[in-house]
């Protein structure tokens, strides 16, 4: 896997849903995403696919009895695409992150699900990838301890989120 994604995506999250207040909390995030996935990124394609669709994010947080933050994400993203053969195509993604961040901060635990499917007529159907994995993250500038459960396609390469 690729380990400098995973981290970028692993302290994201934490900053981005880690707050300073013990009330459990919900956020929902909707935005437009485009992508551009080439043959020289991903080698399983023959042409270029340009993409675009809406993601819709739900963070859920809330603090147990013993300090344990608890920090749900869904990411969710759908949208149509067209290859530079002009054939078309719809996509799924979606990931699912939960990580456990005790009362110190240290050591953290999270388990990532994230699926990428283009599905349609032209030479770039059926990229189909994923990954299921687990990290432990030690410390704040420790590289995480990932164990991949599960792995599909190319995820690093041909995942377009």
């Amino acid at each position: 896997m690729n380990r400098k994604r995973i981290v970028v995506f692993t302290f994201s999250l934490i900053t981005l849903v880690v707050p300073a207040f013990a009330a459990p909390s919900a956020t929902q995030i909707r935005v437009p995403v485009t992508f551009t996935l080439t043959p020289a990124r991903c080698p399983e394609l023959q042409v270029t696919v340009n993409g675009s669709g809406e993601r819709f994010l739900v963070i859920n947080h809330r603090i147990d009895e013993n300090g344990v933050d608890h920090i749900n994400m869904n990411d969710l993203i759908n949208g149509t695409a067209t290859d530079s053969d002009g054939a078309e195509y719809v996509f799924g993604y979606h990931n699912h992150a939960g990580v456990d961040v005790p009362p110190g901060g240290f050591p953290m635990e999270m388990f990532l699900t994230d699926h990428f499917n283009l599905n349609g007529r032209g030479r770039a159907n059926q990229v189909h990838v994923g990954f299921v994995a687990r990290l432990t993250i030690t410390g704040p500038f420790d590289f995480p301890i990932i164990q991949t459960v599960n792995l599909r396609g190319n995820p690093m390469a041909c995942d377009a989120f």
